[in-house]
């Protein structure tokens, strides 16, 4: 919930979509946003309605994408709604989409508005675009501009529009017609050369303002604006319908940040961002990671990205073309990918230093409650056994306020029998510290038994032995094993459990109580099978092993037949041993 608060803390103020996801990492909603901040940060802010609130209760984690602009979220959103089907996303699931223009390729082409593009040699596409009355707007304006047939199927004889000026009347013109300058004209008002009409539109909107003509001056103002809508240039989609990727990097403090847009028919449909220690170099990093992220069989058509060193060679293990785009849409878009991995990186090293300073503080606020310098090296031990049966005992260790589970231990009790949680202790305490001592290793500044009184006077006993002067607290805990106070050099101290210092402390014991029970049950476990399959005759350890993984627990294979023990691979003499032995000892 901390990193949550942090990555809402440094959200920007761009436009872009977001994804919430639950904590299984799955994307639960997708949204789109003017501003990333404001929009995202609402959710967790003020009161909502039933749907929301529940959306917002199941939100473990959100990614972003930063786009250009809102036309370029709006469509970015409804290819990620599809991609991944969000559960909260309801209103885009079905096949409706953004609309295109399509310049049909026929002998007598049309202008068409089209949800569901068909192979581009059926025609030429120009979009997506969200604002669906503007688009469609746009086309009646080139209609009325280009005299392009408007009929479905074309008539016996000529219509309005031929009349109009508006249609070549192929259903009366036998002669071959020439669509192709007008083919160009419109691909180019389309691709944003619209400057000629904007004016000729203006000059007209001014002439009949000066008539006090206002209804005709408003129509062509809003033709005006719906043509400055409908070509404002997006990336999220292209309209050659390729299937390709965008990596994004950047490097920072020996860091690498990857970030890929995935293009697959021309929309951009997904991303996938990670962080990495550069080892090396940047560009080695880099194509390690490649060459083990793309699946042979998945590997797209065409990689963008930055020029590297090996590209050639890279390009042959992977099967693909890579292209370093210089300028036009597609560098672009790798520009968006190398934005959205700065991003990433830059969030990234907020959220760690905030950790590290918040854990630094922390530790610092222990020390001020125990009144000893700030423990920086804090170990902590927890035994169990069962009614004295396998006792062990385990450690855990935290360096500046963090967890160091490479440094974690685990103990065999051997000295003590019995249920004896003094004596465990004290055992325990004194392998690790003389071991220490003649290692010559570093000493921690601070042990936390998981426990009061009898593991704290335990384990000072035992480091008055050795000679050693290290501070000694338990954490003490309540029926439900919930960490309530330290006792402390024979005082009870009392802790805020509103404090950082309280999530501390349980974080400790609940780690180091968690490290205890899980060794002790694999030894439970391992001494039961042991014991029982220990005393078949001719039941070696490899054997042993073998029935363990195919029958996995002893009652399976004290029910299981002869001729089911014999397809492990254990002969039938040690399969009647085995039967024999069990039916004799579990009743």
């Amino acid at each position: 919930m901390e990193d949550l608060k942090i990555k809402l803390s440094l959200l920007p103020d761009l436009p872009g979509c977001y994804l919430m996801k639950d904590v299984n990492n799955k994307i639960i909603y997708v949204g789109k946003a003017k501003n990333l901040k404001n929009r995202v940060r609402s959710y967790f802010h003020g009161v909502h309605n039933l749907k929301t609130t529940k959306l917002v209760s199941e939100i473990c984690d959100f990614d972003y994408i930063i786009t250009s602009s809102n036309k370029e979220a709006f469509v970015l959103e409804i290819n990620l709604i599809k991609q991944h089907n969000p559960k909260y996303n309801i209103m885009l699931k079905d096949d409706k989409t953004y609309p295109f223009i399509a310049l049909t390729n026929e002998k007598h082409p049309r202008l068409i508005i089209t949800r569901v593009p068909r192979k581009k040699q059926n025609a030429k596409y120009f979009g997506p675009y969200p604002n669906v009355k503007a688009a469609r707007t746009t086309v009646d304006i080139l209609n009325q501009l280009f005299p392009l047939r408007k009929c479905t199927n074309i008539p016996n004889k000529e219509c309005l529009y031929y009349h109009m000026h508006q249609c070549l009347a192929p259903c009366i013109n036998k002669e071959k017609i020439d669509y192709n300058e007008i083919k160009n004209q419109i691909t180019d008002f389309l691709n944003g050369k619209v400057d000629f009409v904007i004016k000729e539109l203006k000059m007209k909107m001014n002439e009949a303002s000066m008539a006090l003509e206002f209804e005709k001056a408003k129509d062509y103002r809003d033709q005006i604006q719906s043509i400055e809508s409908t070509i404002d240039p997006q990336k999220i989609s292209l309209n050659d319908f390729s299937s390709c990727d965008f990596v994004g990097t950047y490097e920072l403090d020996d860091l690498l940040a990857i970030h890929i847009l995935m293009m697959r028919n021309g929309s951009i449909v997904c991303n996938e961002n990670t962080i990495l220690p550069i080892y090396g170099d940047k560009e080695e990093t880099l194509e390690n990671y490649l060459l083990q992220y793309y699946n042979p069989s998945l590997v797209p058509k065409s990689i963008y990205i930055e020029e590297i060193s090996h590209q050639e060679d890279l390009a042959n293990v992977l099967e693909t073309e890579i292209i370093n785009p210089k300028r036009g849409q597609k560098r672009e878009i790798l520009d968006m990918a190398n934005n959205n991995a700065k991003k990433d990186i830059e969030t990234k090293k907020h959220i760690h230093e905030n950790k590290v300073l918040k854990r630094v503080e922390t530790i610092e606020k222990l020390g001020e409650l125990l009144e000893i310098p700030t423990p920086t090296y804090i170990e902590s031990f927890d035994n169990s056994n069962l009614f004295g049966e396998y006792p062990i005992s385990a450690l855990v260790v935290y360096i500046n306020g963090q967890p160091m589970p490479s440094m974690f231990r685990k103990y065999h009790i051997k000295t003590v029998e019995g249920p004896n949680d003094y004596e465990s202790m004290k055992e325990v305490v004194y392998r690790r510290y003389l071991r220490l001592q003649l290692e010559g290793k570093e000493l921690p500044n601070l042990l936390l038994m998981d426990g009061g009184e009898i593991q704290v006077n335990a384990a000072k006993s035992v480091l008055k032995e050795l000679g050693l002067e290290i501070p000694v607290a338990g954490i003490q805990k309540d029926d439900h094993h919930k960490a309530t106070l330290l006792f402390y050099e024979g005082k009870k101290i009392f802790v805020d459990k509103n404090s950082d210092v309280f999530l501390f402390l349980a974080n400790v014991s609940q780690r180091v109580h968690d490290f205890a029970i899980s060794f002790f049950r694999s030894n439970k476990v391992k001494g039961m099978f042991s014991s029982i399959l220990d005393k078949v005759d001719g039941l070696g350890p490899k054997r042993k092993e073998k029935l363990l993984q195919v029958f996995v627990t002893i009652d399976k294979i004290k029910n299981a037949s002869i001729e089911e023990l014999e397809a492990v691979g254990i002969p039938k003499n040690v399969c009647e041993n085995i039967k024999e032995t069990l039916n004799k000892e579990i009743k």
